[in-house]
C-alpha cells in the first residue's frame, strides 16, 4: 500500500511521469557505480506497486502477442525497432502484457516501469479545463487536401517533423519549398516528397529544394532574396532546430559568431521571418508558423528537469554576438536549448502583435519525439536510445507523423484563418492532439518580448 501511494504520488500527471523517467535515466548514467542498485530498487518498487493492477487489467491474455525486448537495451547505442509496434499503454491499457519469466533484470526494470506508469498516465489525461481548444489528430488531417493550394516554405524539411509535414502537404496538392542546410539535402527531401505524393494517389503537388543554412546569415539572405523574387509565399514554417548534448561544454558558433543553439533556433529564424515579412503580408491570408517546445516552461514535464529556461534581463545579448547564454551566464547546453524555445515563444507573441492585420503568427509543439537518429542525435547515444524506448512504452511519445500533421494543419487549414498569437501544445503527452493554452509566465512578459525583438534586430541587422 505504501509503495502504491508513493508511486501514484510520483506519477500523478504526465509531466511527473516524464520527470521521473528522465531523472532515473540521468542518475543511472552519470552515477555509474550506483546504476545497478537504482534500477533494481526502482524495479522492485514499481513491480510491487503495480503487480495487482497489472493482473486485474487481464494483460496476461495477450502475452503471446508481444516479444521481449533486446536484452542489451539499457546499454546499447544501436538503433533497433523492438517497440515500433508496441501497443500504446495509454490508449490500450488492456492489451499490454509482460512475460516476466522471460526477462533478465534490465528488461524487468524497463517493462515494470511501463506497467507502473501506464495506469497513472492514463488516469491523468482527462480533459483540462485550462485548454482553450483541443484538436485531435483526425481533425488535423481532415481538410488537408481540400484547403486552398498554398506555397509553404519549411525549414529543416529533410528529416523528422519537417519532412513528415512536407510529404503530407505535397501529397495534398500544395507547393512546398524544402529549405535545408545544404542544397543536396534539400534536393533529396524534395524528391522524397514528390515520390510520396505520387504514391499516395491524391492531389499531387510539387516540392522543390532550396539551401538555407540557419547558421549563416548570408545563406538565409540568399534564400529570402530568391523567394521574394519568385512565386508568392503563403506560409513560412520555422521548424529547423538543434540541441547539443546536455553535458557538452564546447560553445559552438555559427558562421557569424553566435552561440549555435540560439543562433540557429532563434536568430536564424528571426532573420528569415523578417526578410520574408513583406511577401507574407502580400499573400492571401499569409501565415508564420514556429515549431517550439513545452520545455520553454519551467512548469512542464521536461522544463523542470535540470536548469530551467529563463532569459533573465538578457544581459548576454546586450553584450553583443560573443555571448554564451542569453542571460549572461556561462554556457549550459541543456539550458541553451530551453532558452532558445523560450525565445521562439517570445518571438511569436511579439510578431503576432507587430504583424497583426498583415499575416497570422502561431507556435506549436510536435510532442516528445526522442529519435536517437533524429533530433536527439547530439545527445549521449545510450541516453537517447533508452529514453526513446521508455517514452514509447509509457505512452508519452509522439511520432513524426503526428508532428507533421500538426505542422500541416497550422500551415494550410482554413480553420486557422484569422487565428494568431496562439500556443498549440501537444498535451497531454502521447494523446495525439494539439491543445491551445497559455505559454509560460515569462513567455507572456510583453516587455521581455519587445526587448528580445529589439536586441535580435541589432544582432542580425534588420529593422521591422
Amino acid at each position: 500500500t505504501t509503495s502504491t501511494q508513493l508511486l501514484n504520488s510520483l506519477t500523478r500527471s504526465p509531466k511527473s511521469v516524464i520527470r521521473l523517467i528522465t531523472c532515473l535515466i540521468r542518475i543511472s548514467y552519470y552515477h555509474k557505480m550506483l546504476h545497478r542498485r537504482i534500477f533494481l530498487a526502482g524495479s522492485w518498487l514499481i513491480l510491487s506497486a503495480q503487480a495487482f493492477t497489472t493482473l486485474n487489467n487481464n494483460i496476461h491474455q495477450t502475452v503471446s502477442k508481444i516479444q521481449p525486448p533486446n536484452s542489451n537495451i539499457l546499454y546499447s547505442s544501436q538503433k533497433d525497432n523492438d517497440y515500433d509496434n508496441f501497443p500504446n499503454p495509454v490508449e490500450n491499457t488492456e492489451s499490454l502484457s509482460f512475460p516476466l519469466l522471460l526477462m533478465n533484470r534490465r528488461q524487468w526494470f524497463l517493462q515494470s516501469a511501463a506497467a507502473a506508469t501506464m495506469v497513472p498516465t492514463a488516469s491523468a489525461v482527462a480533459a483540462d479545463s485550462t485548454y482553450d481548444l483541443v484538436i485531435p489528430q483526425s481533425t488535423l488531417l481532415a481538410d488537408l487536401s481540400t484547403a486552398p493550394v498554398r506555397h509553404v516554405v519549411i525549414t529543416g524539411a529533410n528529416s523528422g517533423v519537417g519532412l513528415a509535414g512536407a510529404k503530407l502537404l505535397t501529397a495534398a496538392g500544395h507547393v512546398v519549398t524544402c529549405a535545408c542546410r545544404t542544397q543536396a539535402k534539400a534536393d533529396v527531401a524534395a524528391q522524397l516528397c514528390n515520390d510520396y505524393a505520387a504514391a499516395a494517389n491524391g492531389k499531387e503537388g510539387k516540392a522543390v529544394g532550396a539551401e538555407c543554412n540557419l547558421a549563416s546569415m548570408a545563406s538565409i539572405r540568399n534564400l529570402a532574396s530568391s523567394l521574394n523574387k519568385g512565386s508568392k509565399v503563403d506560409t513560412l514554417v520555422c521548424n529547423a532546430g538543434l540541441a547539443h548534448g546536455q553535458n557538452d561544454k564546447t560553445v559552438y558558433r555559427t558562421d557569424d559568431g553566435f552561440e549555435e543553439t540560439i543562433g540557429v533556433n532563434h536568430l536564424g529564424h528571426f532573420l528569415l521571418a523578417n526578410l520574408l515579412a513583406p511577401t507574407l503580408a502580400s499573400a492571401d491570408k499569409g501565415r508564420l508558423v514556429i515549431t517550439a517546445s513545452p520545455v520553454h516552461d519551467p512548469q512542464s514535464g521536461g522544463g523542470d528537469v535540470g536548469e530551467p529556461a529563463t532569459l533573465g534581463a538578457l544581459q548576454g545579448m546586450e553584450q553583443g554576438k560573443s555571448f554564451e547564454m542569453v542571460d549572461g551566464a556561462p554556457y549550459n547546453a541543456d539550458k541553451a536549448y530551453k532558452d532558445s524555445k523560450l525565445c521562439n515563444i517570445l518571438f511569436m507573441e511579439e510578431a503576432a502583435r507587430r504583424f497583426d492585420g498583415k499575416f497570422t503568427v502561431n507556435a506549436f509543439s510536435p510532442g516528445l519525439i526522442a529519435d536517437p537518429n533524429g533530433f536527439f542525435r547530439y545527445q549521449n547515444p545510450q541516453f537517447a536510445s533508452v529514453f526513446n524506448k521508455i517514452t514509447k512504452v509509457t505512452g508519452v511519445a509522439e511520432t513524426n507523423e503526428f508532428g507533421g500533421a500538426a505542422l500541416s494543419y497550422l500551415a494550410v487549414s482554413p480553420k486557422m484563418e484569422g487565428q494568431t498569437g496562439g500556443w498549440y501544445d501537444s498535451v497531454p503527452p502521447g494523446k495525439h492532439q494539439l491543445a491551445k493554452h497559455l505559454p509560460s509566465v515569462e513567455a507572456q512578459n510583453v516587455e521581455e518580448q519587445r526587448t528580445l525583438w529589439k536586441l535580435s534586430e541589432g544582432l542580425v541587422g534588420v529593422k521591422s
